[in-house]
């Protein structure tokens, strides 16, 4: 199973807002609590459908926010989850936290 990348952790550990507008559609990120990260992705079946990808926020609306292999950060639906549906956000963890807007 993949796991969250040291940005991801750094972020978490920063103490920065878990619920925030994004600059992209789909415009609303809910990071799931840090403590639980690995425990969604199972329950998920993430590590199944779409392996090597770590899921760490949703966007309320039935979608997840992942890193992919590259360290790209994408969204794909929970339900048809796989890595040919996974619609870029951002190339890199760097940019999707600068796509981070007005927390809620």
């Amino acid at each position: 199973m993949a796991t969250p990348s040291q940005e991801l952790l750094a972020y978490y550990a920063a103490g920065k807002p878990l619920v925030c507008e994004l600059d992209a559609n789909p415009f609303l990120c809910e990071f799931w609590p840090q403590d639980a990260l690995s425990n969604y992705n199972v329950e998920y079946e993430v590590p199944l459908y779409a392996p090597d990808y770590f899921g760490f926020a949703t966007n309320g609306g039935g979608e997840m926010f992942a890193l992919s292999p590259s360290g790209a950060v994408v969204c794909m639906p929970f339900i048809g989850m796989e890595p040919a549906v996974a619609l870029p956000v951002a190339p890199s963890w760097a940019a999707f936290e600068g796509m981070l807007r007005s927390a809620l």
